[in-house]
């Protein structure tokens, strides 16, 4: 007898940066994980650029201007040059059944996407992941322009028709508070990189290899961590600071931050982690500190977390108890003295109290993230949007 295979539904996904890139950091991660996890269940075509974020040079390899098929398991088209007609063009080309943009404020994975399909009357189900950038924080960030460009959005009703998926449940409420009747928002959160992490590190007290690991831009927030670091006269701070530099203006006052910074608080920038430098990185780490302005998910929390590694962060994320379950510290932006207590706090672990706080942090996250449930809401988003 002969069974007839119900053909995959095949996924049209806009992001502005994807695999071998990584220094956009988790908006590149959310989609990897997406294809790594989901791609036996769909047909995931990426359109995205032939170049990492701030890079000049293609990525080596990889041929552009053409889908070609990754080992990710998906297809990919790598532009070279961005128009509205190539936009244009691969939607009007390309099969597709569900539409998913990884953006909100990107003008050619986000804004031009949905303006094409409405203007080529193309009916079918859009997604859209906005990333944060509807938080508070996020738009605090060049404040003006993002005011216009959503009222533009209101006026012309662009985002009228999408489904929202909101990560977590405070992006959900962000996702609200903008669209006061978005119609309908999916949350469901990011998959997280499959990784282990070491669980066996030793400290002393008094001692702390503290990380940042994130983009070196205004959101994320290290001037703020340096200057809760310039408080700390005890004991002795090894910061290492990973991550591209989105900003040079940004990372200047960085620098000079750093220059007024005393004895006791060494700091070295490394440059970017990739990928499968993670773990071995974080085996190092004691703890990570982040006060970001706004994470609709937080790939580095979560994959510090992961590979045992407590945090500090702000609690503009949607990791809120984690003091409670040992597992790090969620603290107001508000209350720079908390952060400096926090981080005394982890200066002052010796090995046993540690140990505690490392295996909890990878049982506070492994308890919150239920990857068959999160895999069943993707199928379902994905199957039956509407």
């Amino acid at each position: 007898m002969n069974i007839k295979l119900k053909p995959k539904k095949e996924i049209l996904v806009f992001v502005d940066w994807f695999w071998p890139g990584y220094l956009a950091g988790g908006p590149v991660q959310s989609i990897v994980s997406l294809v790594g996890y989901l791609h036996e269940d769909f047909d995931f075509k990426i359109v995205t650029t032939n170049k990492d974020l701030n890079s000049k040079e293609p990525y080596p390899g990889i041929e552009a201007d053409k889908w070609i098929k990754l080992e990710l398991g998906c297809e990919a088209y790598y532009a070279s040059n961005l128009s509205v007609a190539i936009i244009t063009k691969l939607i009007k080309e390309t099969k597709f059944d569900v539409v998913y943009i990884n953006s909100f404020f990107s003008k050619f994975f986000s804004i031009i996407p949905l303006q094409t399909l409405r203007r080529e009357k193309i009916k079918k189900p859009v997604i859209l992941a906005p990333r944060g950038m509807l938080g508070e924080g996020a738009l605090a960030l060049k404040k003006w322009k993002k005011k216009i460009f959503i009222l533009y959005s209101k006026l012309t009703s662009l985002h009228s028709n999408v489904i929202w998926h909101a990560t977590s449940a405070q992006e959900a409420m962000e996702i609200r508070s903008v669209f006061k009747n978005p119609g309908k928002v999916s949350k469901i959160s990011n998959l997280p990189k499959k990784l282990k992490g070491a669980s066996n590190k030793s400290k002393v007290a008094g001692k702390l290899n503290l990380c940042f690991i994130s983009r070196i831009s205004e959101k994320k927030n290290l001037l703020y961590a340096l200057r809760v670091l310039s408080r700390i006269r005890t004991g002795h701070i090894y910061f290492n600071i990973f991550g591209p530099l989105e900003s040079t203006e940004y990372w200047n006052k960085c620098v000079e931050e750093i220059d007024k910074l005393p004895a006791n608080i060494q700091v070295e920038y490394k440059g970017s982690v990739k990928p499968n430098e993670l773990e071995e990185t974080l085996s190092t780490q004691h703890f990570m500190l982040l006060p970001t302005m706004n994470e609709n998910f937080g790939h580095s929390i979560v994959e510090s977390l992961m590979c045992y590694c407590p945090v500090i962060i702000s609690d503009q994320t949607p990791w809120k108890d984690l003091e409670e379950n040992n597992a790090g510290f969620s603290i107001s932006l508000g209350e720079p003295d908390l952060f400096v207590k926090a981080a005394e706090r982890a200066l002052g672990m010796d090995n046993k109290e540690y140990s505690k706080w490392s295996l909890a942090a990878n049982k506070y996250i492994s308890s919150r993230i239920n990857l068959n449930e999160i895999i069943g809401q993707y199928k379902n988003l994905f199957n039956d949007p509407i």
